[in-house]
């Protein structure tokens, strides 16, 4: 608008829609008549309905509408949600499983289904009292739980694996924790650096994680405590991850990263760490829950909605992804 037009507009009285406003005309005409007549070019009313890609939110519709569509659309080339279903190559999990697809085998031994054609999955048959309870609906969006409610539950993959010649993994897991001390995930070979015991130490539900390095016959632990976490996060679901390597690129202390519902939650105990040996040994094996072999048992303290493993570090934008995919499958900010 020139200068002249916009004087005369102020000056006579005549500019359209704002000066009007609700009193000299209907309400459509004060909003789509006043406040857009005489500016074509910049809109000043926005019909909800009409909005797209990250713009639509979760306020407008379902969660799925919201991730699936607010999050993604738009942004083709940067997907915030990554199903680990569909991750394939090199970036295929080496397990994915949660407890809404499994099988049973006359109510004794329960095994979680392998949902990424891994040819792993996650069991024990060493009878009834070693099996961890089915919980349906106990989770958010109706889902599934397992509840590890004595010493001696646990789940271990069948076949066996191991991760021979790897320098790095990241474990995800879907989790609550009790009051009681107790394992939540082992990678059990003390003989060979690469192992990870992480643990609840005490009944304020501190999660303790401890990281073999150094070289056969000589190991050396970096031990990390979970820190800055309300009573109400420490008693809900959450996603735990955990992340380690035989390395540390970052100096000091970036041999393992700890995060709780996205964010990096750990506090030194004591490091001894360093690295000699940079691969792991063939003996390597894991255990979700209570022990069954080398530590010996304690109580029972977790309950598990999903569990997923790599055999690389997840990056910073690969680890947002699948913590979407979880706060999107549970219908849950975590």
């Amino acid at each position: 608008m020139a200068r002249s037009g916009l004087q005369r507009g102020f000056n006579q009285g005549i500019l359209q829609g704002v000066k009007t406003g609700l009193g000299m005309a209907g309400q459509r005409t004060g909003y789509a008549g006043g406040l857009t007549d005489g500016t074509a070019n910049m809109d000043k009313l926005q019909d909800p309905v009409l909005l797209t890609g990250v713009k639509t939110g979760l306020g407008m519709g379902s969660a799925r509408t919201g991730f699936a569509g607010g999050i993604t659309d738009g942004t083709a080339y940067s997907t915030k949600l990554q199903d680990p279903v569909l991750l394939t190559g090199v970036k295929k999990p080496r397990i994915y499983c949660n407890a809404d697809n499994v099988t049973t085998n006359t109510g004794l031994v329960i095994t979680l289904t392998d949902l990424i054609a891994s040819g792993f999955t996650l069991t024990n048959a060493l009878g009834t009292n070693n099996t961890p309870d089915l919980d349906t609906r106990s989770i958010f969006n109706l889902r599934n739980s397992l509840d590890f409610n004595n010493a001696v539950a646990s789940l271990y993959p069948t076949p066996a694996f191991n991760l021979n010649g790897k320098t790095e993994y990241s474990v995800m897991m879907v989790i609550k924790i009790d009051p009681a001390t107790g394992y939540i995930f082992q990678v059990q070979d003390l003989l060979n650096p690469g192992s990870l015991v992480l643990q609840v130490t005490n009944t304020s539900q501190t999660i303790r994680s401890t990281f073999y390095g150094g070289q056969p016959g000589s190991l050396t632990t970096s031990v990390y405590e979970t820190a800055g976490i309300s009573q109400a996060e420490r008693q809900d679901w959450m996603i735990l991850t955990v992340k380690c390597r035989l390395s540390q690129p970052g100096g000091v202390g970036s041999e393992q990263e700890v995060y709780i519902n996205g964010t990096l939650k750990e506090q030194l105990v004591s490091s001894n760490f360093n690295v000699i040996t940079t691969t792991m040994a063939a003996t390597s094996t894991f255990v979700i829950g209570n022990d069954r072999e080398d530590f010996g048992s304690q109580g029972g303290n977790i309950h598990l909605g999903a569990f997923l493993m790599t055999d690389y570090w997840l990056n910073e934008s690969e680890q947002l992804r699948l913590e979407n995919y979880f706060r999107d499958y549970y219908g849950h900010k975590f």
